[in-house]
């Protein structure tokens, strides 16, 4: 018997789509050495193996997990096949995208969604990063990501083993993410916090978004990961997710407070790298001699082959 497989359900070409990441990985930008002073407190925490809660760890968590993802697969089943007639037809293109994640203890797997962007993937500024009016994004997909549908089929990463409901998302492998003790999730404290993400994304210039993702989003979304690794209970699981669908069904954002604020620390990193480049750099001085050399060099002997007069 073939073990448990999405390619023995799926067709192989049912998903060999990268979505303008993967071919971005030899591009990731480096920031300006002149900016490390206007970097946030959270940026100095380094990044470590989180002490995941034993609720994180649980086998009972596991099975609910598991039971949750089957209950899920059978009562979207109709939603799922309707989303992916809706890609399939929408637009050229495979139904499902592929991608392989880290997930935990650094294990890679394949994530599955719903192919939201093109077949070819081509962004206008060759940016990685999606933002609210991206030409990569199809209209299908518009509708499938403002509802979250496109995350429907990782119930069967769930079903796996790979994930998990509630988590830190799963990052790309070349990416430096953060270690991860406990399985990655659809949704978790990081997502909801940013959910609107794509949107206030699109108020930063494009020459600064690159810089913006990696000094400010980045860090703050690991410091939500590792804090709900190292807090997570049944309790705080079930909030995470009442939480996930009102805001899916009712577009509830509870949010905006922490993706202002990551704005905010953007603007003031700005304007302080603004003043420091117009103040003119300060001139050195020739350094003072102390005492001791003042006076050595005035007992030191004069030359004996100064000039003399000639009678």
């Amino acid at each position: 018997m073939s073990s448990l497989s999405f390619d023995n359900v799926f067709p192989a070409e049912s998903g060999q789509l990268s979505e303008a990441v993967t071919h971005h990985a030899s591009e990731a930008p480096r920031l300006p050495a002149h900016w490390n002073h206007c970097l946030p407190a959270l940026i100095a925490e380094k990044r470590t193996a989180s002490d995941a809660s034993s609720w994180a760890l649980s086998a009972p968590r596991r099975i609910l997990d598991a039971v949750f993802a089957v209950v899920a697969l059978v009562a979207f089943l109709p939603l799922m096949a309707f989303a992916a007639l809706l890609v399939r037809f929408g637009s050229a293109g495979p139904v499902f995208f592929r991608q392989r994640r880290m997930g935990r203890n650094g294990k890679e797997f394949t994530l599955y969604k719903f192919r939201s962007m093109s077949a070819s993937g081509s962004s206008d500024n060759g940016s990685c990063i999606t933002v609210t009016g991206d030409t990569r994004i199809t209209p299908v997909g518009a509708l499938l990501r403002r509802y979250k549908l496109d995350e429907l089929p990782q119930f069967w990463n769930v079903l796996r083993g790979d994930m998990c409901l509630v988590g830190p998302r799963p990052k790309l492998p070349h990416h430096e993410a953060l270690h991860m003790d406990c399985r990655p999730g659809i949704t978790g404290a990081a997502t909801l916090a940013f959910r609107n993400e794509e949107d206030f994304l699109s108020e930063i210039p494009e020459e600064q978004l690159e810089v913006f993702y990696e000094m400010f989003v980045k860090p703050t979304k690991a410091r939500l990961d590792l804090e709900y690794m190292r807090t997570a209970t049944f309790a705080g699981d079930l909030k995470i997710l009442w939480r996930t669908a009102t805001s899916c069904l009712f577009s509830v954002d509870d949010a905006l407070s922490i993706s202002a604020a990551t704005v905010a620390q953007f603007e003031a990193a700005q304007a302080v790298r603004r003043i420091r480049s117009t103040q003119p750099a300060p001139q050195r001085k020739a350094p003072r001699p102390s005492p001791p050399e003042m006076q050595h060099e005035m007992d030191f002997p004069r030359s004996s082959a100064s000039p003399t007069t000639i009678a």
